[in-house]
């Protein structure tokens, strides 16, 4: 999936519509965070550090008492984090973190590419100069996060929310709704996966030097080559997956825990 503490290249004030299902931006730890956004952010690291084990139910009581809060900000954290896609809720059986399954991962990663590659094709076409002012805005930002070296869970955050947004400035860039809701609904889906590629794969170097492909094959309006860094940037994704799925196995089976049931990690 560092942070600086002065990202001069902001997009332009007119932001672009996005994609459903999207998560407010996660901003690094501060002393003026509000109780509500500590928790939030604590309960975060702790599913995506491995402190909550997947798959486990989520008991609100023993979880406040850990943290420190009343269940108040307690439950609009878990609320947040199942737009996020990082935990399940059920009515009357409460909340659980989600259990990634690698090989339906695999399969989201195959239909993204496809969409990534439709998307930077028309953005080609269809984007607009305020469209790739926001693409060059990004990039910029993507550098400056990236001449230092990424060390919290926060910096990860800020890299994770950058790389997801320029995306969503592509899709959007290509005029097309259903393309936008789609590739909205497969990004969902693909959170968690996202979250502990940037978290436990070194990739930092790759993944701008993909991201700027796209961004100037874009920026060129040539659609061949940004159809190529496209694909060549979910190809890495797939390769990364597994480097993914053997550590979260170790980790597994270093608590013994079974491998989703239905998933190929279990046959």
């Amino acid at each position: 999936m560092t942070v600086t503490r002065s990202v001069r290249a902001a997009p332009p004030k007119t932001s672009p519509a996005r994609p459903s299902g999207r998560a407010a931006p996660i901003k690094p730890v501060a002393s003026s965070l509000s109780v509500r956004e500590t928790t939030y952010l604590d309960l975060k690291e702790m599913i995506l550090s491995g402190q909550l084990r997947s798959a486990e139910h989520l008991s609100e009581s023993r979880l406040a008492a850990r943290l420190g809060v009343s269940r108040t900000p307690l439950r609009e954290a878990l609320m947040k984090l199942e737009q996020e896609g990082l935990v399940v809720g059920r009515r009357n059986v409460g909340y659980t973190v989600l259990d990634l399954d690698v090989a339906a991962v695999c399969d989201l990663l195959a239909v993204r590419e496809a969409l990534d590659i439709c998307a930077a094709e028309l953005a080609c076409v269809n984007a607009t100069e305020t469209d790739l002012q926001h693409i060059r805005a990004l990039v910029e930002q993507m550098r400056v996060l990236h001449a230092t070296k990424k060390s919290t869970p926060s910096d990860a955050a800020r890299d994770l929310d950058l790389g997801l947004l320029i995306h969503e400035v592509i899709v959007v860039a290509t005029r097309n709704e259903a393309l936008i809701t789609v590739t909205g609904q497969i990004y969902q889906k693909l959170r968690l996966a996202l979250w502990l590629e940037v978290l436990w794969v070194d990739w930092e170097d790759v993944g701008l030097s993909e991201h700027e492909a796209i961004a100037d094959a874009i920026l060129a309006r040539d659609a061949v080559a940004a159809a190529a860094a496209a694909r060549a940037h979910v190809q890495s994704s797939l390769r990364n997956m597994a480097k993914v799925r053997d550590i979260y196995n170790h980790r597994r089976q270093r608590r013994g825990d079974r491998a989703p049931a239905g998933s190929k990690e279990a046959s």
